[in-house]
């Protein structure tokens, strides 16, 4: 009698320790996500100026600064931001590898791999060509029909002209790469924001902004946003993006986009 107590009680304690560990391991995975935390976040940003690109090892431009006021206002110990090629940066996002991205144009697409905060710019896009050449689009229809256009991989460029059916797509690693294509007439054109064309040749030595025109009529309008991969909780991009808002609201953001686009006045 004794003996059939002494096991009943032993698997009783089994299955009480048991339970100890399932409840445990159910608490760490219940916090997984908020280990993803607003003081341990892996930041990201492509060498993209004026909205952000690296000078002497630090993150610099129109996004990188609203990226580190929100998060002082916010609480935040400021994150190093990461510079890395467009198509490495974007599948880190999506893998969890990192935590945000900026800047990215938000597409139904996307939604469906990334939060966002935003929007942070807006720019008007045009379709580029080496100056004193001929080539002309007047629309989307036209653009196909050029030899070949310069994409960076994964860009918002490339993804929405291979959704508008473009089969003429160069695809390069980087931006610069594209522009250095044009100007050897490797390419026919490049599409980027007018708004941009000032900054982006700024870090580039061997191109100038004098080298290209526009080609016709813009082509896109595209709002730029803060990505956050599907792990970061909720609770942290809805911080971020009542900071945004705040920032907005008390002229701050206003000043900084001034700040950047001072040359066009």
């Amino acid at each position: 009698m004794r003996s059939n107590c002494f096991f009943s009680f032993y698997a009783l304690a089994l299955q009480y320790e048991n339970f100890i560990h399932a409840t445990i391991l159910a608490c760490f995975t219940l916090l997984a996500p908020l280990t993803v935390s607003a003081d341990s976040l892996r930041i990201m940003a492509e060498n993209y100026p004026p909205y952000s690109y690296e000078v002497d090892g630090l993150a610099e431009g129109l996004i990188s600064d609203i990226v580190h006021i929100i998060q002082e206002q916010v609480g935040e110990q400021s994150s190093k931001i990461t510079f890395y090629p467009w198509a490495r940066s974007y599948q880190n996002l999506q893998d969890g590898t990192s935590d945000v991205l900026f800047p990215m144009a938000r597409t139904p697409e996307r939604e469906k791999l990334f939060k966002f905060v935003g929007p942070v710019a807006t720019s008007v896009v045009y379709l580029y060509r080496k100056k004193e050449t001929d080539v002309y689009v007047d629309s989307v229809e036209e653009a196909k029909r050029v030899g070949r256009i310069g994409v960076t991989r994964n860009d918002i460029f490339h993804q929405l002209l291979v959704k508008w059916g473009f089969a003429n797509l160069d695809v390069s690693s980087s931006r610069d790469s594209d522009f250095r294509k044009l100007y050897k007439g490797r390419v026919d054109l490049v599409p980027l924001s007018e708004y941009d064309m000032y900054h982006f040749f700024q870090n580039i030595p061997d191109l100038d902004e004098s080298m290209f025109e526009k080609a016709g009529r813009h082509i896109y309008t595209v709002r730029s946003y803060i990505a956050f991969g599907t792990h970061v909780p909720d609770a942290v991009v809805l911080k971020w993006q009542k900071s945004l808002d705040a920032i907005k609201e008390s002229g701050v953001y206003q000043d900084i986009i001034n700040s950047y686009y001072d040359h066009l006045k």
